[in-house]
């Protein structure tokens, strides 16, 4: 019979590549996402980082004009006439509409038009963008409900475009 020695070294030897060994079943999951990526899903997946990298951005300066710019703006008409500013065609309507345009107030409001015009584009023009992996999908799926849980979807294009992406990302997948 042979007997089974280990030197000091043959044991360390051993020691040094225990974590590939531990990690193979890691490597080997994902293996097939590293390598299967085609070149239209790399190009779906660089679409879809642009569109959101856009959108967040449109988002944010959104946010930022109206904390910095509209909020003051609003502020300032309310100490001026209240809660409840003159319409058209009611007391103070004209005074307010000089006041509007004399401290910028106009202005404000078609910039902010503006703006939240641009990021509803870029909004919407996200979600009609292949989504590239399931993260994207989830993100997809929970803008199409509003805080009140009505459902918000804006076109039936966008419908289709969520419904093929959840058809292409989830095959193979058992849907209940």
């Amino acid at each position: 019979m042979h007997e089974v020695t280990t030197s000091r070294r043959d044991a360390m030897r051993s020691l040094a590549i225990l974590p590939a060994i531990i990690a193979m079943p890691a490597v080997a999951s994902a293996a097939p996402m590293l390598v299967c990526a085609t070149a239209d899903q790399i190009a779906d997946a660089r679409a879809w980082n642009a569109a959101m990298t856009h959108y967040l951005k449109a988002k944010a300066d959104g946010e930022t004009f109206d904390r910095e710019r509209l909020g003051p703006q609003f502020e300032a008409a309310r100490a001026k006439f209240g809660e409840e500013r003159p319409f058209k065609g009611q007391p103070g309507w004209a005074e307010y509409k000089e006041w509007c345009e004399a401290s910028g107030f106009s202005s404000v409001m078609k910039q902010w038009d503006d703006m939240s015009k641009a990021e509803g584009d870029a909004h919407v023009a996200l979600l009609k963008i292949p989504a590239p992996d399931m993260p994207a999908l989830r993100w997809k799926l929970e803008q199409t409900f509003d805080d009140d849980g009505e459902i918000a979807l804006w076109s039936e294009k966008i419908a289709l475009t969520i419904r093929s992406d959840f058809q292409r990302l989830l095959i193979g997948e058992s849907v209940a």
